[in-house]
């Protein structure tokens, strides 16, 4: 069998660390290299940044064309006039930077040569409060005006409703007050209790049994004068009139009937 050569750990372990430490140096220079390249990058940037002219945004005021110099012609509009040679430019300053100009103000109003200008108007001149004399109480405003209580207002009376055509009271007609009724039997013992207070009294039948009538429409004439005009509501009249003679003149039904009474008669019939 062949001979190994002994095994001499000392000299293995001094390989690998001279190795280690050369990989070591390669990185560390490798890095290097790199943070140097990265900052060559970010100073391109800035040192074109740093040279760019800087450009003003505000536009400049237009000037307005200068006038003709004396002995010179004006240049027509539509005609093109050679140019004149021009200089070669001078040597251009480095840029700088321009401050856009303030805002303007509109200059004041200076007034013309030899004239005055005119003074500002003067306020109106304030009234001053006359001071009250000395020792007096100053004035009291005066209270505001009472309103007068509302006085009640009186009841309206009101007219008592007018009684039925038909309802036995009496009633007036001009100077002649009179009472109707005598249809149903309380009626006529009702009219023959009240006949001491009247001076005429009239009944109104028809036909030979001397039935009963209504509705009967009356007038009483004096001297060729109406004194009195009513409707009989029932058969039978009690009448109190002026002392005198009257002519009276009943209508039923289209026919009129005619008598003279005078006062004091009673049971004065009229028939149809």
């Amino acid at each position: 069998m062949p001979q190994l050569p002994p095994f001499a750990p000392t000299r293995s372990l001094e390989v690998v660390e001279a190795r280690l430490a050369r990989r070591s140096r390669v990185k560390r220079l490798v890095l290097a290299l790199g943070a140097g390249v990265v900052a060559l990058l970010a100073m391109l940037p800035a040192a074109s940044h740093a040279q760019a002219p800087v450009v003003d945004a505000a536009p400049a005021p237009a000037t307005p064309a200068a006038a003709p110099a004396p002995g010179t012609i004006a240049p027509t509009p539509g005609v093109t006039t050679p140019a004149a040679p021009t200089e070669p430019p001078a040597a251009t300053a480095p840029p700088s930077t321009t401050v856009p100009p303030a805002a303007t103000m509109p200059p004041a109003t200076q007034p013309a040569p030899g004239i005055a200008a005119p003074a500002p108007a003067a306020p109106p001149p304030m009234a001053a409060p006359t001071p009250a004399p000395a020792g007096t109480q100053p004035a009291m405003p005066a209270p505001p005006p009472m309103a007068a209580p509302a006085q009640p207002r009186p009841p309206v009376a009101v007219p008592p409703a007018p009684p039925p055509r038909d309802a036995m009271v009496q009633r007036q007609a001009g100077p002649v007050a009179y009472i109707c009724g005598g249809v149903a039997e309380d009626e006529q013992v009702a009219l023959q209790s009240q006949a001491r207070k009247y001076n005429m009294s009239l009944l109104f039948t028809q036909g030979a049994r001397g039935e009963y009538l209504s509705d009967v429409d009356v007038k009483l004439m004096r001297g060729g004068k109406e004194v009195a005009s009513f409707v009989a509501d029932g058969p039978r009249c009690l009448l109190k009139a002026p002392s005198g003679t009257y002519n009276v003149r009943a209508t039923y039904q289209g026919r009129t009937k005619t008598m003279t009474v005078s006062t004091n008669s009673k049971n004065a019939q009229m028939r149809w």
